[in-house]
């Protein structure tokens, strides 16, 4: 065969030939008998059972692509091209299911935000149901019930400590408004004629 190819081309051939000889040895317990392969994928766990179907449907379709080409066939309009693009899309994918992700530490701030609304709202809505259930119930009982429920009414809208910034806004936005008046005199309100 050597010499048939000019010399240039002789060293490239006899590399590829040593190559195919290296893959013929490694792929030749696979394929010794009819059952080889099977026996072989049996013992294998998961991830290696489908890394070595891989690796064999690789080295398959990448000796078909070498045929081809010493062939002097263009094997970009071969069928084997879609193989070797299927085959490199699952060993993206393998290794993609295989690699650990570390977890994101990130927390989703508008997701916390509508659920501490939510929990408010539902706060909120119970508390009146509870507020309007108790002053049924006092309306039957007389009038000391009623005083109790009017002190309780009163504990709960009475501002809470932490509203301390909403507390001197109340506070600064009456003793500005009184200011005025005090200044300009008493405001008339007047309605206008439509």
């Amino acid at each position: 065969m050597a010499s048939t190819l000019p010399d240039s081309h002789a060293g490239a051939v006899n590399a590829m030939l040593s190559s195919l000889a290296e893959v013929e040895t490694l792929l030749e317990p696979l394929f010794a008998t009819s059952t080889s392969l099977n026996e072989t994928l049996a013992k294998l766990d998961t991830e290696k059972r489908c890394q070595l179907e891989l690796m064999v449907a690789y080295a398959i379709n990448t000796l078909a692509f070498v045929n081809l080409k010493t062939n002097g066939v263009a094997p970009n309009t071969h069928p084997v091209m879609k193989e070797l693009a299927r085959i490199k899309n699952y060993t993206a994918k393998i290794k993609a299911a295989t690699t650990v992700s570390k977890p994101s530490m990130s927390v989703d701030t508008d997701a916390a935000d509508r659920f501490i609304r939510s929990a408010l709202a539902h706060n909120v809505i119970a508390d009146k149901k509870e507020a309007a259930a108790k002053n049924e119930g006092s309306n039957d009982n007389g009038g000391s019930d009623q005083e109790e429920a009017a002190a309780k009414n009163a504990k709960r809208s009475a501002p809470s400590p932490g509203n301390a910034t909403q507390r001197q806004r109340t506070v600064s936005s009456s003793s500005s408004s009184s200011a005025t008046t005090s200044t300009d005199g008493p405001r008339k309100k007047t309605k206008s004629k439509k």
